[in-house]
């Protein structure tokens, strides 16, 4: 009889997890790894995940995100760090990353929109913040579900270091726009649009998202089983959505423009930046996770720097026996997030 019922109740959580909260872990995993990366060039050594997961004892399991940090390989210069991010997370999390990123001469942080000038300078976005209205609806709800909390909630961007290094919403519009119809870009730009209204709570997708988050809300063990399949999913994709090859080919064009255009952006402002620091100084990359990579190619490739140190810090973690969860749930929830990602890829 107990198996009976516990079978049962792995089939409840099946269900649940497939129809109300699957689609918000999707969608936060491709959101939070901050899109993807392109097909690489062939490499001696290609980059190494930015993410893992960590079991500190045998109930909890950690979400890990790397900050590496690269010098010059054949002279001396500024030290770059690569410090990816997870877009929420625990709130002593952003403190550590805080008091990492406040020790760098500049930081290059991502932010796609409009965003109001907090200082001068020679670029008129140099010291952009983001702006509280164009805060992600999709990705607050789903910190607020998990009990956690969100990156612009939680990072100072008024810290006269920090530098924006991205493109606005017309910048990447106009990407798309001038991209050939014939391949299907065309398709991509449709995507994009619907991307901006699913992160800004503005579509059906979001509402039904929504739905789901507050599922998660209600129960102190779903929002641990939430936050179990989170993490797997992130550690299945290792940070490169561009895996998932099942996806729809617009969209998979979409997220390889989005990377690509993005990063090209932070290499012009990052030699600006090393061209103006003394060899002693640090600089750091802020973004997310999914970045990284491709990042860390053109670090090497462009600049001739090599990894000399890295730092791991946990994001946000799952205590398994205060959640409740058994190691044969434990177990469940990871072959079910598997099977899915399989099916995609």
């Amino acid at each position: 009889m107990p198996v009976i019922t516990e079978l049962d109740g792995m089939w409840r959580i099946s269900r649940r997890l497939r129809f109300e909260v699957w689609p918000a872990i999707l969608l936060a995993s491709l959101a939070l790894a901050g899109c993807s990366t392109p097909k690489p060039a062939p490499a001696p050594a290609p980059p190494a995940p930015y993410v893992r997961i960590r079991n500190t004892g045998s109930n909890v399991v950690q979400l890990q995100i790397a900050a590496r940090k690269f010098v010059p390989a054949r002279h001396s210069g500024p030290a770059v760090w690569l410090t990816g991010v997870s877009h929420i997370g625990e709130s002593n999390y952003f403190a550590a990353l805080q008091t990492h990123l406040d020790a760098q001469r500049v930081v290059l942080f991502e932010g796609v929109g409009e965003h109001p000038a907090a200082g001068s300078g020679a670029n008129a976005d140099d010291n952009a913040i983001p702006a509280p209205s164009q805060q992600s609806s999709l990705q607050s709800s789903m910190a607020a579900s998990l009990g956690l909390v969100f990156q612009l909630d939680s990072i100072n961007y008024r810290n006269p270091r920090f530098h924006h290094s991205d493109l606005s919403i017309e910048e990447l519009r106009k990407v798309f726009a001038n991209q050939h119809p014939a391949e299907g870009k065309a398709a991509a730009g449709e995507s994009f649009e619907g991307l901006l209204q699913a992160m800004e709570g503005d579509s059906w997708l979001e509402t039904l998202v929504q739905l789901g988050l507050r599922f998660i809300s209600a129960s102190p063990k779903l929002r641990g089983l939430s936050r179990l399949a989170l993490i797997d999913a992130i550690a299945q994709l290792q940070g490169d959505p561009a895996q998932l090859r099942g996806l729809p080919p617009s969209f998979k064009q979409l997220i390889e423009g989005l990377i690509q255009e993005r990063n090209q952006r932070v290499m012009r402002d990052l030699r600006s930046e090393l061209a103006r620091a003394g060899r002693d100084s640090s600089l750091s990359v802020f973004y997310g996770a999914g970045h990284m990579p491709d990042l860390e190619r053109r670090l090497r490739q462009e600049l001739d720097y090599h990894r000399a140190g890295e730092l791991w810090l946990t994001a946000f973690s799952v205590d398994l026996a205060q959640a409740g969860i058994s190691t044969s749930e434990r177990d469940f929830i990871h072959d079910l997030i598997r099977r899915e990602f399989e099916q995609l890829k």
